[in-house]
């Protein structure tokens, strides 16, 4: 597992990745659940509740989707490994530093769209 920081390569990276999709966003009980891709194969359900979303995307400019895939990238990005399905709350797990990530990774999405 990485140090809980980004890459120094991570912008270019991230311009460059293509292997993670969003294919499918479904209400669920306190937030979403979404069906991704990575890769083009590996299919991975992931969770989203409100509490995180508005941690990471306060006052919701950001649609739950793209926040979902900042989480996603940030794991991957770290050498985490996921599992089949998880929750987003996981990122945690990395470090003290774990919503700065995620909220770097949105605002890099977001100059990249």
């Amino acid at each position: 597992m990485g140090s809980g920081s980004l890459s120094p390569n991570w912008l270019y990276s991230l311009t460059t990745m293509s292997g993670i999709d969003v294919i499918q966003e479904c209400e669920a009980d306190r937030g979403w659940r979404f069906t991704c891709r990575i890769a083009g194969t590996t299919q991975v359900q992931l969770r989203l509740d409100w509490v995180d979303y508005n941690c990471w995307c306060p006052g919701g400019g950001v649609s739950p989707a793209r926040v979902a895939e900042a989480v996603l990238m940030c794991l991957l990005d770290e050498g985490v490994t996921v599992g089949e399905s998880f929750d987003a709350a996981r990122i945690r797990r990395l470090g003290p530093d774990a919503d700065g990530l995620v909220r770097r990774m949105l605002d890099a999405l977001e100059q990249t769209s």
